[in-house]
């Protein structure tokens, strides 16, 4: 049998022995053939109309054999891959291949200008055809730059004023001014009256096959050498993102993210401030080493090319971040309740542990707002508690509360969250957006595959069949098409129960990155790689609207992948992390990085959730800085240990034998109980003006940046406070970088001239907080921390 997969899973950082490369080769590349067979030797025939040749295929270890085809002329191929063993031949089916070629935009061919838009036709390198390049302004402080190679896009704008002198068109509104060279196609954007911020260029260019599909668009920018560059969604390295290249690709990297992230966004911020965003769904590429700076966006299957850019241009950074908010969708701030201590623990997998985990808590006198419950369901419908009894209904009907018997693990669930909001603890239940492929027998589960599988209320591929899920984390699973308003009604009246009848408060809502494959499809029409991003927006918003639709506006979901947008259902958390002084430091970057993007209801698990547990240093450390964070929880992950992983603070305490891990602990809990209302304000309020409530210092004070971005570390919180971790084993002492002004200690009261630095006292018991002197907050932030 011979095993060649083209495409592999389409999986961009792990690609099988079993592929081409490159799967989507252009003019000038060496292309390879990848296959396994059980074979003593083999070859590859490779016929086109100009060509029909053989390429011998070396063998390599075990079943593994490579063909190298060269760089081959642009154009259609078909190849089949033969072997022989023992005399005996066999062929694979025929395999089509396609070498694109370059198209670019090289020159303006016609202008067309307007009271609110311009439009350019350009012409193309292949000397035919030609692209076309709509400018507008949504608001004076924002250009939209619409390329296609099919027609103009007929979209208004602000007015604006134009200006020809030779080849140099200029665009101009009360906040922004635009110069193209109508021959080079070089652009440069400003403020009025102010140096260029902005340099970039018109001249996009594509891979085109022959049969004129589009696999790949391309366009520069430059920065300059000073210039920092920032964003791109969630990212667990930085903040300065230039010197390396990144992908704006929803993906699962478990634990270790570094340049891979669950929540991308292709929108990167500018210390010169401005901002370029992509909109489009497509995972995008963004060179940033050098000073010209490549993005590239991979397209196909797609005839057409359609790239809306936004060019943002403000005062400061983060005036970008709050156009860039603006744009995308307002920063949606959660209930009063969601500012409290979370608690959660895979392991709570039954009744009894979880009510034993809620009494100890208030047992230890510590506060807690949430409970997360992941390991609660059946593991197969992931809507019907774990242990229930009922009769399986069709497909298309939906169960509740009435038609169970519940017993065993959790013997009565409405009875223990009832008794967890008397106690002020709201509950969420873990999802994922699966039909699992079971071993064992389950006629709920398989009569609820089968409607869906009947109905097409899941992601197709090509063929109409049901795509089953290619990553490792429920593999082979099937995937609800949340597109689809049916099969949205379906899913959630599954689920309708857990709220009305069970009266939970909202859903953690997992999983979403695992959609490979460009054949795929949706029912609004998606296709392909924009699937791979899409996906999970249409899936935590049809969840976070559903919960919203069930608590009258006073529910949430927690989210650990999102896209663009994501700030319009909160929350968030930064995914799987180990238990180790990097991963914390990591996990304050990812933070820092997606408020920028603005998402700023974030949380991280404390400490991390994952392998032995931490130690009672690195746990006091991440307690206090998450006493600080937009949402403070901890949580573990399941493990087959004899011993009790669990992160709460009384197992920590117990299993090093120091009290000091359950004191300090309780300590930030009451105190995090303190600021309810002034956390609950202040995201209110920052939310209204489009800014995130943690931010980078060095953005925040620009002017100050050689001073403070020396520690990237420290951030504001809120309106008023710098927060400054402890993020090294050992520390006792903290260098604290003051921006600009007066601050004051959140812990004694002394007030320190700004712009310096401060060598302050850290015990384990204390993270450094400054308040701005000039906060009309000052004295109730000083009284509630002084009751610490």
């Amino acid at each position: 049998m011979i095993n060649h997969q083209p495409y592999g899973i389409d999986d961009p950082y792990k690609p099988l022995l079993t592929e081409r490369y490159p799967r989507d080769p252009a003019e000038g590349d060496e292309i390879q053939l990848c296959f396994t067979a059980v074979a003593e030797k083999a070859w590859v025939n490779l016929k086109s109309n100009d060509i029909n040749k053989r390429f011998e295929a070396l063998k390599g270890y075990g079943e593994t054999f490579t063909a190298f085809l060269g760089n081959l002329a642009p154009g259609s191929y078909t190849y089949v891959i033969h072997t022989e063993t023992a005399g005996k031949e066999a062929s694979s089916e025929p395999f089509k291949l396609e070498v694109a070629h370059w198209v670019k935009a090289v020159s303006v061919k016609d202008v067309q200008l307007g009271n609110d838009r311009v439009k350019l036709e350009l012409a193309l390198s292949s000397g035919s055809n030609s692209a076309f390049l709509s400018l507008s302004f949504p608001q004076a402080d924002i250009c939209r730059f619409f390329f296609s190679n099919e027609a103009f896009e007929e979209t208004k704008g602000v007015a604006l004023q134009t200006r020809r002198e030779g080849d140099t068109l200029t665009l101009s509104t009360t906040e922004l001014e635009l110069e193209l060279n109508l021959q080079t196609l070089a652009m440069a954007a400003r403020r009025p009256g102010e140096a260029p911020a902005f340099q970039g260029s018109a001249s996009l260019q594509w891979l085109e096959t022959s049969q004129g599909d589009i696999i790949r668009f391309e366009s520069e920018f430059q920065t300059d050498e000073n210039e920092r560059l920032y964003g791109l969604g969630e990212r667990f390295t930085g903040p300065n993102l230039k010197g390396k290249t990144w992908d704006t690709r929803v993906y699962e990297e478990y634990k270790e993210q570094g340049q891979r992230t669950y929540l991308p966004m292709p929108f990167v911020l500018s210390s010169k401030s401005y901002g370029l965003w992509l909109d489009i769904f497509e995972p995008a590429q963004f060179d940033l080493q050098g000073e010209t700076h490549l993005i590239s966006v991979d397209r196909f299957p797609s005839s057409s090319l359609a790239l809306p850019l936004f060019l943002i241009m403000a005062k400061t950074p983060y005036e970008v971040t709050s156009l860039f908010t603006g744009l995308t969708g307002k920063i949606e701030v959660p209930p009063k309740w969601s500012f409290g201590p979370w608690m959660s623990a895979n392991t709570w997998n039954n009744q009894a542990i979880t009510e034993a985990a809620v009494a100890r808590t208030l047992k230890e006198d510590i506060p807690a707002t949430v409970l997360v419950l992941e390991a609660w369901s059946d593991e197969s419908t992931f809507y019907i508690f774990n242990d229930a009894s009922y009769e399986a209904k069709p497909g298309e009907d939906a169960l509740r509360l009435r038609d169970f018997t519940f017993g065993g693990r959790w013997p009565d669930p409405k009875a223990m969250i009832d008794a967890c909001h008397e106690q002020g603890i709201r509950v969420l239940l873990w999802q994922i957006p699966v039909l699992k492929q079971l071993e064992d027998t389950h006629a709920q589960h398989e009569a609820d595959r089968a409607y869906a599988v009947k109905q097409g209320y899941l992601i197709q591929n090509e063929d109409g069949s049901p795509y089953q899920n290619k990553g490792w984390w429920f593999t082979g699973a099937l995937i609800p098409d949340f597109t689809n308003p049916a099969a949205r009604d379906w899913w959630f009246s599954k689920r309708q129960y857990l709220f009305e009848d069970l009266g939970i408060d909202g859903m953690k809502t997992d999983g979403g990155e695992h959609i490979w494959g460009r054949d795929l499809k949706a029912f609004d029409g998606s296709r392909g790689t924009e699937l791979v991003n899409s996906f999970v927006h249409h899936y935590v918003s049809s969840y976070y609207r559903f919960v919203q639709e069930n608590t009258k506006g006073d529910g949430l979901t927690f989210s650990r992948a999102g896209y663009t947008g994501a700030q319009q259902f909160p929350c968030h958390w930064a995914g799987d992390e180990n238990s180790t002084w990097a991963a914390f430091k990591a996990s304050i970057l990812a933070g820092l990085s997606a408020g920028l993007c603005g998402v700023s209801m974030w949380a991280w698990d404390i400490a991390g959730f994952s392998g032995e547990i931490p130690t009672v240093e690195l746990y006091a450390r991440s307690v206090a800085m998450a006493a600080f964070c937009p949402i403070m929880q901890y949580h573990s992950e399941l493990h087959q240990a004899t011993e009790n992983r669990e992160r709460s603070p009384w197992n920590i305490a117990e299993r090093h034998h120091d009290p000091r891990a359950l004191d300090i602990y309780r300590r930030y809990a009451k105190l995090r109980m303190r600021l309810l209302d002034y956390l609950y304000a202040e995201a209110k309020a920052l939310s209204e003006q489009g800014l995130p409530l943690m931010r980078l210092a060095e953005l925040e004070f620009p002017e100050a940046y050689n001073h403070l971005a020396k520690d990237p570390y420290s951030y504001l919180f809120g309106r008023d406070l710098l927060v400054c971790p402890i993020f090294e084993k050992g520390a006792s002492t903290r260098l604290v970088r003051l921006p600009p002004g007066t601050w004051v200690n959140l812990w004694t009261g002394t007030p320190f001239k700004g712009n310096q630095t401060l060598l302050v006292p850290a015990p384990l018991e204390l993270i450094p907080v400054f308040i701005k002197a000039d906060s009309p907050r000052l004295t109730p932030l000083l009284e509630l921390a002084a009751q610490s």
